[in-house]
């Protein structure tokens, strides 16, 4: 069950979180063609929304993410493989940055696709992002049952 990989990908996320506010600066150091690493603390959510209210959004990101794995041990094998790897990832996701939410009171992001292109992200907001369109796709092309 892909629900196994959410404390493994947990503590790769606070790891890298780690390396970042450690290491990285405000100052984008390029990585590779297109990406950046830059240091930003959020105090918001998606796309530096809802600024100044991470204590709410943290609280909020710890019960989705509970919620879904909640979800994910009652239901079982009622769902599918891909989405229980796609509620496994938004559920690791939203438990990532409400650790940083609720602990530091700001998400440490680090990934930027271009300075001024893009808002910055981390690895959770990437398997929240990817669960999700995971779920479109089955929402959108899977088997349908009559």
């Amino acid at each position: 069950m892909p629900v196994v990989l959410v404390p493994t990908l947990i503590v790769l996320d606070q790891v890298l979180k780690l390396w970042a506010e450690r290491y990285l600066s405000p100052v984008p150091i390029p990585f590779l063609p297109g990406l950046y690493l830059t240091y930003v603390k959020n105090t918001g959510a998606a796309f530096g929304l809802f600024q100044g209210n991470s204590e709410l959004l943290g609280w909020a990101s710890l019960a989705v993410g509970l919620a879904l794995l909640l979800y994910l041990w009652i239901a079982g094998q009622r769902v599918s493989l891909a989405g229980q790897l796609a509620l496994s990832f938004v559920a690791t996701g939203a438990l990532g940055n409400a650790i940083d939410r609720v602990g530091r009171g700001y998400v440490i992001d680090y990934l930027d696709i271009g300075p001024g292109l893009w808002p910055v992200f981390n690895l959770a907001d990437s398997l929240v992002v990817v669960g999700v369109l995971v779920l479109v796709l089955i929402g959108a092309f899977g088997r349908r049952r009559g």
